[in-house]
């Protein structure tokens, strides 16, 4: 098994662990929340750990005209917990 596939199936595991993890404490993660793409990626850059979710689920899914990007997913999954952690 290449390198890139190892990564990569490290990655969908790491998000589905994440989403998990958050469906079962309650968080909702899909949808954009009628937000764009630019909207959402300005508001988690300035520190929203909800925009940094939904733009990686965004990512994640392959949704809201974005191609489905593990590597963009796996590095928004992490800010948000960042986020969601500094917000404590």
């Amino acid at each position: 098994m290449k390198m890139w596939e190892k990564l990569n199936k490290k990655s969908i595991v790491l998000a589905a662990i994440f989403s998990v993890g958050l469906l079962v404490t309650g968080c909702q993660t899909l949808g954009s929340g009628g937000k764009s793409v630019e909207e959402l990626t300005s508001a988690a850059e300035a520190g929203d750990p909800n925009a940094s979710l939904k733009l990686a689920d965004l990512y994640f899914n392959g949704r809201g005209g974005l191609e489905k990007n593990f590597v963009e997913a796996e590095k928004w999954y992490k800010k948000a917990a960042q986020q969601f952690e500094a917000n404590k």
